[in-house]
């Protein structure tokens, strides 16, 4: 990652503490400057790490198995013991 990179992730995580922690009389002057800086960090992302906005699924989600059908398997291994 390069420098530029990083300052514009410190920049969002900064406003976004600010955010947090000032009075209720701020937020929204807060909440705009963090809209800002995501969007300064998306535009900055799309031209040089393209790949970094791919939203990938770790795992696949694994189909549904009922409690039955997966403690079956243990009671006929216990028989065939």
């Amino acid at each position: 990652m390069d420098n530029k990179l990083f300052k514009l992730q410190e920049n969002v995580t900064y406003y976004e503490w600010k955010y947090n922690t000032c009075h209720k009389f701020w937020k929204k002057e807060y909440f705009d400057e963090i809209k800002k800086a995501k969007a300064k960090l998306k535009e900055y992302k799309s031209k040089h790490y393209p790949e970094m906005l791919k939203q990938n699924l770790l795992t696949q989600p694994k189909p549904f198995l009922r409690m039955n059908d997966w403690t079956e398997n243990y009671e006929n291994y216990e028989r065939i013991s």
